[in-house]
């Protein structure tokens, strides 16, 4: 499931629980729908942060009664937008994969099922390991690749996303990197990995034969320093 059907789905829960609590309490707020509402507003705040959408960044303050009501505030006037937004994200890219050829030039979806997903999540993980790790990258560099393998990991958390876009992604990553010489080749040799694994994906999802190496990814390899 990606992230955005996640939030599609938490949302779903909490409009079924808004439901439950005003049956429960007509006129206030029924103390036993108080975790729930805090959860649901704990999982909008890191979604929004996640998807880039605007929502306050502290939890409510107040009585339990005052913090189901500032939830309720904050549901309807961003939330209650956001399913019609990811759904018609989510309908577009899945029209743009119906209608496009398999053979078609400038054909660009690309479809992640679940044992592709894992594949390249561990991959990712593996990466986010050894940058962890690494004592040969500074603390901003860090922040960079560590924010560039993030943005890797959101897009193949799709379902459906766009092909040279993922690409584009793993290329953002090797320039993140830099130049480290041979100290970083460990991190490239899993840039290279993921770029094959995201081609070969492609190459899935068409359905089709396809060039031994298609739209060759930049090589992201640096000559050592000297």
């Amino acid at each position: 499931m990606s992230i955005e059907e996640t939030l599609i789905k938490h949302i779903t829960e909490f409009e079924t629980a808004q439901f439950a609590e005003n049956e429960a309490s007509p006129t206030g707020y029924s103390r036993d729908f108080h975790t729930v509402f805090l959860k649901a507003d704990a999982r909008f705040r890191i979604a929004s942060k996640t998807l880039n959408l605007t929502y306050p960044s502290a939890p409510p303050d107040g009585t339990y009664g005052e913090q189901m009501s500032e939830i309720l505030e904050r549901y309807g006037a961003i939330v209650s937008s956001w399913k019609g937004l990811l759904l018609a994200r989510k309908f577009e890219i899945e029209a743009a994969l119906e209608y496009e050829t398999a053979t078609g030039e400038f054909s660009e979806s690309i479809l992640f099922d679940e044992a592709s997903r894992k594949t390249m999540g561990k991959i990712v993980e593996a990466m986010r390991t050894e940058v962890h790790s690494s004592e040969w990258l500074g603390a901003d560099r860090k922040r960079r690749v560590l924010t560039a393998i993030n943005a890797v990991q959101t897009e193949i958390d799709k379902e459906i996303s766009n092909f040279h876009l993922v690409l584009g992604k793993v290329v953002d990553l090797g320039d993140a990197l830099g130049k480290a010489g041979d100290k970083a080749k460990p991190a490239f040799d899993r840039i290279e990995q993921l770029a094959n694994a995201i081609r070969g994906r492609r190459k899935e999802t068409l359905e089709i034969e396809k060039d031994t190496d298609p739209l060759k990814i930049e090589d992201l390899r640096h000559e050592p320093e000297e």
